[in-house]
């Protein structure tokens, strides 16, 4: 795929972290206010910048995400509310011993908030996204089968302030796999911490 390609191309051979956020922020920008803009979907609202472990061969990922949340909630209760969330995933997984995995992928996030008085906001959220991975080794005996994969996500987090410059911290915990499509399907789990920052 091109932007695989494209993207892979940027990323150094040290792989130095510096270098690949560099190279992802550059190619989801490009992507988050380009396409919006073709298709009449809003900017992008804020940007994340996510480290994660993963459990199977020492894979480490780092990932941002262009995020849009819906102005009116989906559900609003007397102290609590559900928002959605559209978020666009672009990431690279250090895999020892093999290439680095490009990833990308679309997951709408449901975020049930508590709202508080003094601009803090806390929330748990949930998601099933979808993700297209650049290739599927992780290890010569561990093959992923397939570059489509969905993503289960489990979370919750503290947001500070609102609007323009508001900023948020969580915890994620995030399970890849193809949901049996194709076997061997031995599946990811990541544990996830990430900042946002809204623009």
């Amino acid at each position: 795929m091109l932007l695989f390609d494209a993207l892979e191309a940027q990323i150094p051979a040290t792989r130095s972290p510096t270098r690949l956020i560099a190279a992802l922020a550059t190619t989801l920008a490009a992507l988050a206010f380009a396409a919006p803009a073709a298709a009449q979907f809003p900017a992008p609202q804020d940007f994340t910048l996510a480290i994660a472990n993963g459990s199977r061969a020492g894979v480490q990922k780092i990932e941002l995400d262009a995020g849009w949340t819906q102005t009116q909630p989906l559900w609003q209760g007397q102290v609590w509310r559900v928002r959605l969330r559209h978020e666009i995933a672009l990431g690279a997984w250090y895999v020892p011993q093999e290439r680095t995995i490009t990833e990308f992928g679309y997951s709408p996030v449901l975020r049930l908030e508590k709202p508080g008085a003094s601009e803090r906001t806390f929330f748990v959220e949930g998601s099933i996204g979808v993700r297209l991975l650049s290739h599927t080794r992780l290890a010569p005996r561990t093959p992923l089968s397939t570059g489509f994969q969905f993503a289960d996500m489990l979370g919750t987090g503290v947001q500070f302030g609102q609007g323009s410059g508001a900023q948020t911290v969580g915890l994620r915990f995030q399970h890849q796999s193809n949901a049996d499509i194709k076997h061997p399907n031995p599946g990811i789990n990541f544990v996830m911490m990430y900042y946002r920052y809204d623009l």
